[in-house]
């Protein structure tokens, strides 16, 4: 298995192998990798048990402070192409399952294991990608996530957002990501990987990712909060949950104190704005509705059961 850290050049790779070269190296047609590297020929040492073919598409993990270069756990594997969840084909991960293994890269280019890197912690585990043009969606959960990382404590809590585009999030374009929402990376961490790997983490958490255009993705929602055994103790299936409610319930978790109104404000708001298609306005809206009309019934009620004293005791004195 590879090192948790190789080098921060290190980046989730996706290309055409050429040829074989002298030394042990080979040419492979590199696809981009978003401000990092640009499209081309390039000369690498592929570490993988596969042969390759001329012509075959090669999914790795480059490492560029190698001479030559040198790419990782390098498969032959097609481009990554969005679409609904294969789950038939992996063990998916709900409530009381732990969380897969998979090697994925941060913002910083440090490989980890998503499965064993965070145990220990509770973790706050959610999709986005960085091109998201729908504010309630991505951007939206990221700015949720800036309020949250500020009331977690590092050495106990781990904030963890898995790109849906990863031929275009490379670990550059997550770190800028990441300081446009002033991300604190003790807490907070941006993962990349290979189409491979992000590919079947979608189909295990149950993702769908549905491509509208090269910019664009229609994805479901969903946010897991986990043990610090690693397994999943929560699931909120919708982009319209509360700061302080989802604070309160990753507390919970972890054995610390916490507020019991807003685990269950979290766990009413996240099934109304569920039931509304996501939406977190009309969902918060219909549960100030319910509540209105249930204060209004109990105070109707009231007022009844007083006059209906004060009738009684006024036809008794008659």
């Amino acid at each position: 298995m590879i090192a948790l850290v190789l080098a921060a050049l290190v980046a989730p790779f996706h290309g055409v192998f050429v040829s074989p070269v002298a030394g042990g190296a080979a040419i492979v047609r590199a696809n981009p990798i978003t401000n990092m590297l640009p499209a081309g020929a390039y000369r690498m040492r592929l570490e993988g048990s596969a042969p390759f073919k001329p012509g075959t598409g090669v999914d790795g993990l480059l490492d560029r402070s190698t001479t030559p270069w040198t790419l990782h756990e390098a498969i032959p594997a097609a481009p990554f192409t969005p679409g609904l969840p294969q789950q038939g084909r992996v063990e998916s991960v709900d409530v009381g399952k732990p969380l897969p293994s998979a090697q994925l890269v941060t913002q910083d280019g440090a490989i980890v294991d998503l499965g064993r890197a965070y145990r220990g912690k509770t973790v706050l585990l959610s999709f986005a990608f960085t091109r998201c043009p729908d504010k309630d969606v991505c951007p939206a959960i990221s700015s949720k996530f800036t309020q949250v990382q500020r009331a977690l404590d590092p050495k106990h809590f781990a904030i963890l957002e898995i790109t849906l585009d990863p031929p275009y999030d490379s670990p550059a374009v997550l770190r800028a990501y990441g300081a446009q929402y002033e991300q604190d990376p003790r807490v907070w961490t941006l993962l990349t990987g290979t189409g491979t790997t992000i590919q079947r983490v979608l189909d295990e958490f149950g993702i769908n990712s549905l491509q509208v255009n090269d910019a664009d993705f229609i994805h479901n929602d969903k946010l897991f909060i986990v043990e610090p055994t690693g397994r999943v103790a929560y699931v909120i299936e919708t982009a319209g949950w509360d700061p302080q409610g989802v604070i309160a319930e990753a507390r919970s978790v972890a054995g610390m104190a916490s507020n019991p109104i807003e685990r269950f404000k979290l766990s009413l708001i996240a099934s109304v704005v569920a039931l509304c298609g996501g939406s977190q306005f009309a969902g918060v809206v219909l549960l100030e509705l319910g509540l209105f009309f249930i204060i209004l019934i109990a105070v109707v009620a009231g007022l009844w059961s007083v006059a209906s004293v004060l009738w009684g005791a006024k036809s008794e004195g008659r």
